[in-house]
Parts: structure tokens; sequence; C-alpha cells
């Protein structure tokens, strides 16, 4: 009789565990899991609600466009959200963007890039994005997210893709001269600022026949981030400091000096670019983006010659050739209404520029995408371009004009320090 019982007991015991186990791992919704559950009804609370999005300087009705692909599919997709569709110029984009962030009603998603971060982070205009984007996306450029965008362990920003500084250059011209080309150079490993600005001065001509130039740039910043220094660096709490007394800075000031100034090796009638198509340029410094409109003035006859692609000449702080660069991408403006919804538009644009990028990108020789790829993945992100200085342009146009570099530091100092503490939030 007891040993029956005993029997019993564990018999039912024995059922007891197999219930428990079946309850532990059965899904808390037939069909999905307990993440998909949450996401669910996070999005469900985020229904009636408004998503408001704003490009600058951007057409939403030009069907073509990409983006209002992505945003037409949105939409469709997730009819039981708002989305509302921002306009903006050029010149008030960020003040909107500002205006709506300080009067607590911030704008859900917009395009957001390296001019302005970390800036937009210090000031509470964007928000950290990991928790509501896919991480695992194969189309987010890490390399450059984690360059450029990450503060304190937090994604402030996405993006697909980087744009790295590129010296094109024309080899008709190099050819003819007998000089040596960037491409030699580069393979000699002497592709150097010292090498650039010998081959651009023995380009470069100013008479009876005419004009040409050694080197065209509109970005004469580019020479800070090609020596791998910057006239602002970020300290260990992501503020920005004033780098204006770098010995490598002065270097770079000194380049510039030369090439606006006394040597004038750097130039340009009309635009840069149109200075390269015709002929009047030697080489074109420019980012990666440039190499379409270049191809597409091939084939609309506005240059013809044969062209060719190369890294930006490193400075002597930069042996190991780190590529200057900039990136757009897509940030969360903070305490966004619809943050879940918002996490899946900024995917799908990701997802979007990715898949026209690969399309578009179709043209460009598969040698030159390779340097593009190569210098991703080294990325030197031009701090002085930040919106926090304006891009350090007037020190630059003061120098290029002939004024002297110390003197110009003294004045650009207090200017300079005045707007950092702007961007940092001091407001002294």
């Amino acid at each position: 009789m007891k040993n029956h019982f005993i029997k019993l007991v564990l018999s039912v015991i024995l059922v007891l565990i197999i219930i428990f186990i079946s309850a532990c791992n059965k899904p808390a919704v037939s069909g999905t899991s307990s993440n998909d559950q949450s996401k669910t009804l996070n999005l469900d609370s985020e229904k009636g609600k408004k998503l408001t999005f704003m490009l600058p300087a951007f057409n939403y009705d030009d069907t073509n466009k990409w983006e209002n692909k992505v945003l037409k599919e949105f939409k469709e997709t997730y009819p039981d959200v708002t989305l509302e569709l921002l306009s903006a110029s050029i010149e008030n984009w960020m003040v909107k963007l500002l205006a709506n962030a300080s009067g607590g009603d911030p704008i859900d998603v917009f395009q957001d890039s390296a001019n302005n971060n970390p800036m937009y982070a210090l000031q509470g205009i964007n928000q950290p994005l990991q928790d509501y984007i896919d991480m695992n996306n194969p189309n987010l450029h890490m390399a450059t997210m984690d360059a450029v965008f990450k503060y304190n362990g937090n994604y402030h920003v996405a993006v697909a893709e980087s744009s790295v500084c590129i010296v094109y250059y024309n080899k008709d011209i190099f050819e003819n001269e007998g000089v040596d080309t960037p491409d030699e150079l580069y393979k000699a490993g002497k592709w150097d600022f010292d090498n650039m600005i010998r081959v651009a001065k023995e380009l470069t001509y100013n008479n009876n026949s005419g004009k040409r130039w050694g080197l065209a740039c509109n970005y004469p910043y580019i020479f800070f981030g090609a020596n791998a220094t910057s006239m602002v660096t970020l300290d260990k709490n992501y503020k920005y400091n004033l780098n204006i007394n770098d010995p490598n800075l002065k270097y770079s000031f000194e380049v510039i000096q030369d090439a606006w100034y006394k040597s004038k090796w750097q130039g340009w009638q009309g635009t840069p670019w149109n200075s390269f198509y015709n002929g009047s340029a030697a080489m074109l410094t420019d980012f990666k983006w440039v190499e379409e409109q270049i191809i597409e003035a091939k084939n609309y006859g506005l240059c013809d010659f044969e062209y060719g692609v190369v890294p930006m000449a490193s400075g002597p702080n930069n042996p190991k050739g780190l590529a200057p660069m900039t990136a757009f991408g897509f940030a969360m403006g903070k305490e966004s209404d619809t943050p879940y919804h918002s996490g899946i538009l900024i995917d799908m644009l990701i997802n979007g520029e990715a898949a026209h990028k690969k399309e578009t990108g179709k043209v460009i020789p598969a040698e030159h995408q390779e340097v593009y790829n190569k210098l991703s993945l080294i990325p030197f992100c031009i701090n002085s371009y930040d919106s926090a200085v304006g891009g350090a342009f007037e020190i630059c146009q003061a120098i290029g004009a002939g004024q002297s570099i110390s003197q110009a530091i003294a004045e650009y100092t207090p200017i300079y320090q005045q707007k950092i503490d702007q961007a940092n939030g001091d407001n002294k």
C-alpha cells in the first residue's frame, strides 16, 4: 500500500513537471515570439498618432525620387499612423528643426549629417536609435556609424554609406605633360602633400595661351582631414574643443595659403567642376558622389578626356592614409511620439538608399568602387566641417587671401570658441 502511494505521488509530480515545461516553452502568442509581441504592442500604442518627416530642399511630388517611393510604401503599409511631410529650404531647415525641438514638438525623422554631430546629440535634438532600428541590417554602414555617430555607446544617426574624399585627375593632361600621375605616386607609396603640390605646380600656368590650375578644390578644410587634424576635436564626454593652435593644423594652413595665395596652384573659373570638365584644372578634389556627375558630364560631351581616381593625398600627420569623409543619414527627434514607427521608417529609408546606390553605382568602374570601399573602412571625420564652427571657411578664406596665419588664429580664436560653446549647449 505504501509503495503504491509513493508511485502515485511520483506520477503526479511527473505530470506537473511536464505541464510546467510545456507552459514555459509555449509562445506567449501563437506564431510569435515575445519580442514580436512586444513590438506589436508598441506599434499598436502609436496608432492614430502623427509622424513628421523632413528633408531639406526636397520635392515630395517627384515620383522618380527613391525617397518618395519609400514614403509611399510606408504610408500604405502603416495607414494607422499619419505621415506628415514637412518642407524646408536649405536656409531655414535647421532653424525649423531647432524650433520644433525647443517647442516640444520634435520632428520625428529627418536627414542628419556629420556636419551636425555630436552637436545635435549634445543639444537634445536627436536621440539614440539602436532600440528602434534594425541594428543587424546589412545595409547600415557600421564603420561610419562607429566613427562619426556613436556617443557614449549610443548611435544617433543611421547611414547607408560614407562619402570619402577623392582626387579625380585628367589623364590626358598628365600624359601630355609627362608629369608623374597621382596613380603612379599612390602605388609607389609617395602620394603625399609634397608630391601633390609638386605636380600641381608643374601643371599650373597663366600666360597668353590661357590659364590652367593644377588643382580645383572647393573645400579647403579637406587639407585638415587629409593631415589627420581638425579645427575641432571631441573630449571624453563628446563635447567640442577648439583645436586652432594644433601645429598640424598650422601646417595645413600653410598648404592652404600656398595653394590659394602664394603659388596659386589651386583655382578655377566659374566652378571647380566645370573647370575640371573643360580641362582648366588637372585635378579635382571632392567627395565620391562627384564621380556620377563626371560620368554624366562625359555623356553630355562636356568633357572629352579620360580621368582617374585616387585617394586624397596624405599630410605628414596622416601616415596611415586615413580618408577625410563626410556622411548623411537619418535621425530621430528626441522624445518622438512615434519612435517605433519612426525606427521602421528609418530602416526602410536605409534599405531604399542602399538599393538606389547599388543601381546608380553600376556606372562607376569597378576599380574606382574598390577605392571607395577601401577608404570607407578607414574614415577620418572632418570635425572642422561640423556646424559647430561653420566649416572653418572664414579662417581658410582669410589665410587664402594672404592674411598672416598667426593673425588669423588670433582673430578667429574667440569667434570659434563662442560658436563651440553654443554647440556644446553652454550658452556662454
